[in-house]
């Protein structure tokens, strides 16, 4: 042993240096810590603080308490085991075909329903008209299953789909009705131009006008109105109530061919899954003190509703008024690929918005 405050070497029992008198009975517990398990030489002490001074001081410098003095054995290389990386989605193992089937099925029965409808020309009527009414029923129902976190009271759900069913389509129909003569003396029937207005105004505008009025009216200042996509729910429910007289409307004057094309897509439904979308981030708006900012998301909603209305209308509209027969199929086809997208970009978008919801 040495003394660490001289260099003296000592005895190992002695408890002060024969030279400089230190004290060594601190210095003899550092000298005992374990030996390391490895065959490398053990690294000299390093004092941290800096501050060992005279040993021979149990004070410490500046009168203050003797550092510890510790050794720390070299870090081996030890092994630590991987971690195998953990799934976005721990426990889901479902293939690329089970999570695309729901888009097939939708691919599938759209392009079915078209089909049928080019070849059928009559048959039940009450076939047709349920026919007709069952997409649309499906995907409210879709909407229902989606709202997991507070579902919505049923007195109010059957007040905004008899809402949709009754007043939204009297004033429409009485709305149209007025505007048709503005239409048809500035416009000539069966123009590029007559289609434009037909499918835009007279009833794109018309209609998704009467379904919001219906929409705030029942639902704006509603206490069950809390969570952001309980607007898509309202909208929906609004819309499939319309859908549903608004088929059997057209029943009256058309063939069962007209209510299976009705069936491939069920458009007041998906207009009202993206106008239900901002009415809900409307309310979360006002809410915060905004009124002006849920003013324009609201009118966002209407309007975003009545350009995929209008846009879908105009091309029915003017693949019905032409008269050659190659761009009859032309038109048919693309609105077929119509139909195909914007179902099937109504079912991600509400899969979406669920996912998104949040508390108003």
């Amino acid at each position: 042993m040495f003394c660490p405050n001289c260099g003296t070497q000592l005895n190992d029992d002695s408890r002060f240096c024969s030279n400089c008198g230190a004290q060594i009975d601190a210095v003899r517990e550092v000298h005992a810590a374990p030996e390391p398990t490895d065959e490398r030489p053990m690294p000299p002490y390093v004092d941290p603080a800096g501050t060992a001074g005279n040993v021979a001081d149990p004070a410490g410098p500046a009168g203050g308490p003797m550092p510890q003095m510790t050794y720390a054995p070299p870090v081996q290389n030890a092994y630590v085991p991987e971690t195998p990386p953990q799934p976005v989605y721990p426990g889901q193992k479902d293939t690329m075909y089970v999570r695309r089937m729901p888009i097939i099925l939708i691919i599938v029965l759209t392009l079915g329903f078209t089909i049928n409808a080019w070849f059928t020309e009559s048959t039940s009527m009450t076939l047709g008209l349920a026919a007709s009414c069952v997409p649309g029923i499906v995907l409210i129902f879709l909407i229902f299953r989606m709202d997991r976190i507070e579902p919505e009271p049923v007195s109010l759900l059957v007040k905004c789909f008899f809402g949709g069913a009754i007043l939204a389509v009297v004033g429409s129909m009485i709305i149209e009705l007025l505007l048709e003569y503005a239409v048809s003396a500035l416009f000539v029937p069966g123009t590029v131009m007559y289609c434009l207005v037909e499918a835009f105004i007279l009833a794109a505008t018309t209609e998704e006008l009467c379904k919001y009025a219906v929409l705030k009216g029942f639902t704006w200042r509603h206490p069950a109105f809390n969570y952001q996509f309980d607007g898509v729910v309202y909208s929906t429910t609004v819309a499939i109530g319309f859908e549903i007289v608004e088929n059997m409307l057209y029943l009256f004057d058309n063939t069962v061919g007209t209510a299976l094309g009705r069936a491939a897509f069920p458009g007041h439904c998906v207009f009202g899954i993206y106008m239900g979308y901002y009415y809900g981030q409307a309310k979360s708006i006002e809410l915060r003190g905004d009124v002006s900012g849920a003013a324009k998301m609201r009118k966002r909603g209407i309007l975003t509703a009545v350009l995929i209305h209008g846009g879908y209308d105009f091309v029915c509209f003017l693949g019905a008024s032409v008269e050659y027969e190659g761009l009859q199929i032309l038109m048919g086809l693309a609105i077929t690929a119509i139909m195909v997208v914007l179902n099937v970009m109504a079912y991600k978008s509400i899969k979406r918005y669920a996912v998104e919801d949040a508390q108003v």
